[in-house]
């Protein structure tokens, strides 16, 4: 039994609503740590930065995208970095018109110690989320060579409109990349034209005793199986994945392998094609 994502542009913010500013505790323990970061070294002011005691880590933001409870972004530590000796703070910035930069916080959590090479999705999500204008702000460990900062590509929220950005094809994805999935085997055509693209094909486990429901939910608590990631350039391919024993879903989505679903599952922006149900024997 196949499930299919119908993607449009209005799908992704129907559902979204309006901001709460109410921060939760953990936010006043990332401002802790962020002014502990600002009396070792000012950024801000341009004061003598203390390369000395610098990790040697680097951060990056490589993906924002809008889920199906709130936005997220994805940070990366570079993979020529050395592994992060300590925690960062993120803040999440809004302005209902023009550049979040010059908005206000409305949130703030902590990017753990990544080692080399991994990421960690930063999430913000509100009970309800205002339209206007996010960007997420991280700071880099202290000696960074850098501004100390950086900043993820803007994420805009349009409930009126129902539309969170334009997407370049209106067409569910599984017919733009002309998708098929059958178990632990994916078929797709990237067009030509297209620029290559990261597509990553997982198998998932349910939770033990788990039984999937319509549409393979509930997606909590799966964990990837088996997976295939590469860089794809127009032309048609096949990849295979192992299957769990048991129950099992199998996707095929934009990006970096996703090792643990949360409840809303791949993005909308992100999923191309799925297929669940057990596996025979």
């Amino acid at each position: 039994m196949k499930k299919l994502i119908k993607l449009s542009a209005g799908i992704i913010t129907a559902a979204l609503l309006s901001i709460s500013f109410i921060q939760p505790v953990h936010t006043i323990f990332a401002a802790s740590i962020k002014n502990e970061q600002a009396e070792k070294v000012s950024y801000q002011n341009g004061s003598k930065q203390n390369k000395s005691s610098w990790d040697k880590s680097s951060l990056s933001f490589i993906s924002e995208y809008v889920t199906c409870n709130g936005i997220s972004a994805t940070i990366k530590n570079g993979q020529d970095s050395q592994a992060m000796q300590g925690e960062v703070v993120y803040e999440v910035y809004w302005s209902e018109n023009g550049n979040p930069k010059d908005g206000k916080v409305v949130y703030s959590g902590v990017v753990k110690a990544l080692p080399s090479g991994e990421t960690q999705e930063l999430t913000y999500t509100p009970e309800e989320l205002l339209d206007g204008n996010y960007m997420f702000k991280a700071y880099q460990r202290v000696g960074h060579p850098g501004k100390g900062e950086l900043w993820s590509g803007s994420i805009t929220i349009n409930n009126e409109a129902g539309l969170k950005e334009e997407i370049e094809s209106q067409r569910p994805f599984d017919q733009f990349f002309n998708s098929s999935v059958n178990k632990g085997t994916a078929t797709f055509t990237i067009p030509e034209g297209m620029d290559p693209i990261e597509i990553s094909f997982t198998s998932y486990s349910y939770p033990k005793g788990t039984v999937p429901q319509e549409d393979g939910k509930p997606y909590e608590g799966q964990t990837s199986f088996d997976n295939v990631t590469n860089v794809y350039g127009p032309g048609t391919y096949t990849v295979q994945v192992e299957l769990p024993n048991g129950y099992f879903q199998t996707d095929l989505y934009i990006g970096t392998e996703v090792e643990n679903l949360t409840k809303c599952g791949h993005p909308l922006d992100k999923i191309i094609d799925a297929d669940y149900g057990p596996k025979a024997e």
